[in-house]
């Protein structure tokens, strides 16, 4: 597209412009003695869009039809995609519910489940923690593996400090995780939490009441 020629008048407090050379400017009068050209960049004309017509990027011009099309076929990816992971996450919901009895998932059960999740889901394992343990919570199933990170959370607190845990302190811990927690029946097995602190207590140096004044690692 050409540009547009226009003619501005000498005069620096006017500098009108006029479509054509003139003796005289029309606008102050003063005589024209030599012709000063302007260059105007022509207009872009924006072209009509109708209501419904897909609106085209500069660059999807650019490619043409083909780069219409392969954005097509990522979004069909993507839809693909993500279809195979609803399914794959249903499938993996149906398992868990299969694999679990009498309302407890166990230690061992829920790393067997972890790792099958891993494999079907093919996803970061600490994503698949969070699917697998949310279904156990809709299934109100006790999930014994979450609770026994909250148990070793709060032995913890209780004994980084002075490395003694005393029986007030150790029944606080208990009552804690074995508590049936809403929706579910029961909570962590007493015997499971009971030799989880003990081993707490010995791997970590931590000493336990022993007879009336005495302290020891059992």
């Amino acid at each position: 597209m050409s540009q547009k020629i226009e003619y501005q008048c000498q005069e620096s407090s006017c500098q009108s412009a006029f479509p054509q050379t003139v003796s005289f400017c029309p606008f102050c009068g003063v005589k024209q003695t030599a012709i000063k050209v302007k260059k105007v960049p022509p207009v872009a004309v924006a072209p009509i869009i109708k209501e419904g017509m897909p609106l085209v990027t500069s660059e999807q011009a650019r490619l043409g039809d083909s780069g219409v099309q392969n954005d097509s076929v990522a979004k069909e990816r993507v839809l693909s995609n993500q279809a195979l992971l609803d399914d794959g996450q249903n499938k993996f919901s149906t398992h868990i519910a299969d694999s679990i009895s009498n309302s407890y998932c166990d230690s061992i059960t829920f790393g067997v489940l972890l790792r099958y999740g891993k494999s079907a889901l093919a996803l970061d394992m600490r994503r698949v923690e969070s699917i697998l343990s949310l279904a156990l919570q809709r299934l109100n199933v006790v999930n014994e593996k979450e609770l026994l990170d909250e148990l070793d959370a709060l032995l913890h607190v209780f004994t980084d400090t002075e490395k003694k845990l005393d029986k007030k302190s150790r029944v606080d811990a208990l009552q804690s995780v074995c508590k049936p927690r809403l929706g579910a029946m029961k909570g962590v097995d007493p015997d499971i939490a009971e030799r989880y602190i003990n081993d707490f207590c010995r791997k970590h140096s931590v000493m336990q009441r022993s007879g009336i004044w005495g302290w020891k690692i059992l």
